[in-house]
């Protein structure tokens, strides 16, 4: 795969910039004015298999039906902090056909899923937007409608080998071990990723990877052991490096759930 170009970091503007990031037709757009930022966002309805490319403009005829937002300060600096992080919620995902899991057996699983691209004044750490590239649909995942959370659903991108998982410079892979230590078989039909649990890594290629997500289902009851590792996959080549930490921050790297939270 050819090394992708970095659309992140500090950005530099001068007075009346236009920065452009766009993938395929979607498009995010950042004027900088004397006292104020312009942001456009231009949203789509389907993804795209395109990388994403960075531009400037000289005026904002091209983006005259955006929808757009301004954010007021003092004075505008001369460069804001472009981060990519995960979800805001869990993503759910599902295998292209359920996965059942002998007794005793494990599986390694890929999940590839969407980056939120954020925007942070420099000086202040004043976050102005935090959006998807691309916005999957809402999703229930829960025993029950009084029992679960609000997810974000991805129907599609749970895979046994990871080269069937397209790489792509605004989306991220997890590696998910699920091992079964129950007596019975355990089916698979959907599985919770945790994204606000999770840091983002960036390899010398500029493909986005998280840490190894493990989830143990053991013998004695209807719980199950959520394991965030310490190690970066195997599977990322040298020199990689955290590019956000984890939206929201635990103390345990072991956390002990019901099944039917984490798979189904």
């Amino acid at each position: 795969m050819a090394k992708n170009t970095q659309w992140w970091g500090d950005v530099a503007f001068g007075l009346n910039d236009i920065k452009v990031w766009s993938v395929g037709d979607r498009k995010i757009a950042i004027q900088r004015l004397d006292k104020e930022w312009i942001i456009w966002n231009k949203e789509v309805n389907t993804e795209s298999h395109a990388q994403i490319v960075t531009s400037s403009l000289k005026t904002t005829k091209t983006l005259q039906d955006v929808p757009y937002s301004r954010h007021l300060v003092t004075h505008t600096t001369d460069s804001l902090k472009v981060q990519p992080k995960l979800a805001d919620r869990s993503i759910v995902a599902r295998p292209a056909t359920s996965l059942n899991v002998l007794p005793g057996e494990h599986v390694e699983l890929y999940i590839s899923s969407p980056l939120w691209f954020s925007v942070n004044i420099r000086e202040s750490h004043t976050s102005m937007v935090d959006i998807p590239f691309w916005r999957p649909s809402d999703s229930w995942f829960g025993s029950s409608t009084m029992h679960g959370e609000l997810c974000y659903a991805k129907f599609t991108d749970a895979r046994i080998d990871l080269s069937q998982i397209e790489k792509r410079c605004h989306r991220a892979i997890t590696p998910i071990l699920i091992k079964n230590e129950h007596l019975d078989v355990l089916t698979i039909d959907r599985i919770n990723l945790p994204a606000l649990l999770l840091n983002l890594y960036v390899d010398d290629e500029q493909q986005f990877w998280t840490q190894k997500v493990e989830i143990t289902r053991h013998d004695d009851s209807d719980k199950a052991v959520l394991q965030l590792s310490h190690h970066l996959p195997q599977h990322m080549v040298k020199d990689n490096k955290v590019i956000s930490m984890a939206r929201e921050k635990s103390n345990q790297h072991q956390l002990v759930k019901s099944i039917k939270s984490l798979l189904a």
